[in-house]
């Protein structure tokens, strides 16, 4: 088993919800070779006002949250991802869904990787020969 990431490269210029088409935006998306064991996500955010938002992966909330006097503007966050729930994995080798979700103010969202274990090596290995 290896790790592996998923950098969801349409985040990386930051989007912004509530927007004028919904409050929520979702990402489909594939983990080859993901098994069944704690992951990680990461992602930036930035509020204006005082929002409450969150983030979920398939059948889990990540993140839910409400922002509220005194924190800072822009932020950091690291969520784990538990190997299970009760459908099952929590995230699959495919069909998996991401959803992030604000109101009450705007969160602009950025530079989301997700890290996971995957029984599909990255590199070959060469054994040499005796």
């Amino acid at each position: 088993q290896v790790a592996r990431y998923r950098a969801f490269e349409e985040t990386a210029r930051g989007f912004t919800l509530p927007d004028s088409q919904s409050s929520d935006r979702h990402f489909f998306f594939s983990l080859p070779g993901a098994v069944a064991l704690p992951a990680m996500i990461y992602y930036r955010t930035r509020r204006f006002g005082k929002p409450a938002f969150s983030v979920r992966v398939n059948d889990f909330t990540v993140t839910q949250y409400t922002f509220v006097d005194g924190d800072e503007a822009e932020r950091t966050w690291h969520e784990i991802i538990p190997a299970t729930t009760k459908a099952g994995p929590t995230l699959r080798p495919d069909n998996n869904e991401l959803v992030f979700f604000a109101r009450d103010g705007s969160v602009v969202f950025g530079d989301v990787v997700i890290v996971y274990t995957s029984n599909q090596t990255t590199i070959p290995v060469i054994t040499p020969h005796p």
